[in-house]
């Protein structure tokens, strides 16, 4: 009984979030930009694939998206305590929306080289270093005493994106080029400008700390260290985003030269693991306790690199295009799933375990955690291009398997909280 009645109270507070007018303004703004990023990343895939035939630069088109992260999470995390959130919003929509004018442009003049792909990917990142301290700080802020349900409302409708956003990338890509990845781009970000133009953004926190910006930073990090619950949270999103996530980058090349797809087929084969993702966060977002909130991100971050594992194993033996893409499918679904608990709970143990004067901060540092990516784009892009695809999955799959042993070994997973 209880449990229906919980269910039933978790639905209660995703109807009553729709029904909030900024809250859905913030939620349909990361829709939107959470599907230009994965329709951008897989077509910017392709395209520097079929122009270089290199793997190595490849996987560094998301390194360079995940750069200003690694930099600026957290500078951005102190500013959005003591600058206008709506205002920080829409300056970087406005950057993002002329990268890709101007790309546009280049484009259809057939002039866009791969030198163009890296620094619009490195300015394209600068806006997303904004959507940890930022627009994700909003989606918590906004919700209420719903924060579990909103969070996990926003990581679904995120791995929707990744879903979409790839299979629409490759539709483009095949029919009307890269050009019109650009103009669909520029549309996507202007329509988000229009929201955040008519958003009401919570009034800020007064804080009793000192307005020095490196003093708020060093706050922040000695916060989250000093946090048993956080330093667990931002260990295993180091180890994810170094061994884990980095795969995606290599699913434009598993398609193209190891199972010969066109770019359509690279699409769907992307979006399964999006399509994953969006299943299991929706039914997190329902059913998920505050009691299962670690055991969920944990299992979920080992579930990922398991399935990475598989994949590597499949990449050596795989009988052919049509097994190879039917069995890759399937266990693209299943890691996107993973996935879901572990994205759907990064967010949510965050906000949950940081205090409201803190929260930009943290936040900030866990854009800085996730900003880790581009070292394990770059291992895995190596490795591909001086191996092979196969060892390159196989060996990432191993090295963070040995990183959440160490971390269990030295009770970083398991030690009750302090």
């Amino acid at each position: 009984m209880t449990s229906a009645v919980d269910d039933r109270s978790q639905r209660s507070r995703i109807r009553t979030l729709i029904h909030n007018p900024n809250y859905l303004s913030i939620w349909v703004l990361g829709t939107l930009t959470g599907f230009i990023r994965w329709f951008q990343l897989l077509a910017l895939g392709v395209y520097t694939f079929e122009i270089t035939g290199s793997p190595l630069l490849v996987s560094l088109v998301p390194v360079l998206w995940g750069l200003p992260l690694t930099f600026c999470g957290p500078i951005i995390g102190g500013f959005a305590d003591r600058l206008n959130r709506k205002l920080l919003l829409a300056v970087a929509l406005a950057l993002v929306l002329a990268v890709s004018t101007i790309m546009a442009i280049l484009a259809y003049a057939d002039g866009l080289l791969f030198i163009h792909i890296a620094i619009a990917s490195v300015l394209s990142g600068l806006f997303w270093a904004t959507d940890m301290p930022v627009r994700r700080r909003l989606v918590g802020d906004l919700a209420g005493d719903s924060v579990s349900a909103a969070m996990s409302l926003d990581a679904a409708t995120n791995s929707a994106t990744r879903m979409i956003g790839p299979l629409f990338g490759g539709v483009i890509l095949q029919w009307v080029g890269i050009t019109g990845v650009f103009v669909l781009s520029s549309a996507v970000y202007a329509t988000g400008l229009c929201l955040v133009a008519f958003v009401q953004i919570p009034a800020h926190v007064k804080r009793a700390m000192s307005p020095a910006l490196i003093l708020d930073l060093i706050a922040g990090l000695r916060f989250v260290l000093g946090d048993w619950e956080l330093r667990r949270v931002f260990a295993v999103t180091i180890v994810f985003n170094v061994w884990g996530f980095p795969f995606t980058a290599m699913i434009p090349i598993l398609g193209k030269e190891q199972l010969g797809l066109d770019p359509f087929l690279v699409g769907l084969l992307s979006s399964l693991e999006g399509f994953g993702a969006f299943v299991g966060a929706l039914i997190i977002a329902v059913v998920s306790k505050p009691e299962n909130f670690a055991r969920i991100f944990i299992l979920g971050a080992a579930g990922y690199l398991l399935t990475i594992f598989y994949l590597s194993i499949l990449a050596y033996v795989a009988g052919g295009p049509y097994h190879s893409f039917i069995t890759a499918s399937m266990a693209l679904t299943v890691i996107g799933v993973s996935g879901a608990g572990f994205a759907s709970m990064q967010s949510t143990l965050t906000y949950m375990n940081a205090p409201l004067e803190y929260r930009s901060r943290v936040f900030g540092v866990l854009a800085l955690c996730i900003g880790t990516g581009p070292i394990g784009f770059l291992n895995v892009g190596w490795m591909a291009e001086a191996f092979s695809l196969p060892t390159a999955l196989l060996v990432m799959a191993l090295e963070g398997f040995v990183a959440m042993l160490l971390l269990w070994v030295y009770g970083a997973l398991t030690r009750s909280a302090e």
